[in-house]
């Protein structure tokens, strides 16, 4: 099973290089060769273990994107709350929880930072054994609504169709509704029918109870394509009649 779920276009080598010679540094081989594939993104394997309880949970911690070139952090806020002696890369970041490279010595170990607790933890002594450590297991969809986009990203991309909507269900009066018609818009370009189904059911939902917060240009373009498709036209003639009233 390939790391990578999806992501950006491959990083070029003279691009890898370049940030290495800015910084001073040089990114494990493992790492470029995951930056030859996707110049970052989601992530398909999304927890590793962890030697002592975090505040993710007792054995492990999570992790559902890894950065491109453009966003590794070599400094951030929080580092004045921890000491850390060298040089960090960080490539992962959930609020104030860390992971990055630490640059102490020649091959970096791959650490995992919570400045909130001040927690501090060697998770792999290599980032090859630390993607090796990685594996999947379902994020609670309980919390959702708590949840950074990305990590609902993730959640989506790996969800089959009842959970998909059971996630987008959780998410329907969230504030982002760009992102929101987005994820529906997916769904509804799905070369799946049950994925394009609940898309329009859950267009539906927008359009009947959230219609003045949603962008008026972007609706009309999604109720267009479905007028094309002739995909539930009955359904889709109703949502027409009822967005233009």
């Amino acid at each position: 099973m390939s790391i990578w779920l999806r992501g950006a276009s491959p990083a070029l080598d003279s691009e890898i290089e370049a940030w290495e010679e800015t910084h001073h540094l040089s990114l494990p081989g493992g790492y470029k060769d995951m930056l030859r594939v996707h110049n970052g993104g989601l992530l398909a394997k999304n927890h590793f273990p962890v030697a002592e309880p975090t505040s993710y949970g007792l054995a492990d911690a999570e992790i559902y994107s890894i950065a491109g070139l453009d966003g590794l952090q070599r400094h951030i806020l929080e580092e004045q709350d921890v000491d850390l002696p060298g040089n960090q890369v960080y490539f992962h970041q959930d609020g104030h929880r860390y992971i990055g490279l630490d640059y102490q010595r020649a091959e970096p170990r791959v650490i995992y930072v919570d400045f909130e607790t001040l927690q501090t933890l060697v998770v792999a002594e290599n980032f090859a054994d630390f993607v090796e450590s990685l594996y999947f297991s379902p994020f609670d969809v309980a919390f959702a609504p708590d949840y950074p986009l990305e990590k609902l990203e993730q959640m989506l991309a790996m969800a089959n169709v009842k959970k998909a909507l059971e996630i987008l269900q959780l998410l329907e009066d969230r504030a982002e509704k760009d992102w929101y018609l987005t994820q529906i818009d997916c769904l509804l370009h799905s070369e799946e029918a049950p994925f394009r189904q609940i898309g329009v059911t859950l267009l539906e939902n927008q359009i009947y109870y959230f219609r003045r917060k949603l962008d008026a240009t972007r609706v009309d373009d999604m109720l267009r394509w479905l007028e094309s498709q002739h995909f539930w036209q009955e359904k889709v003639a109703e949502l027409r009649k009822e967005w233009e009233d």
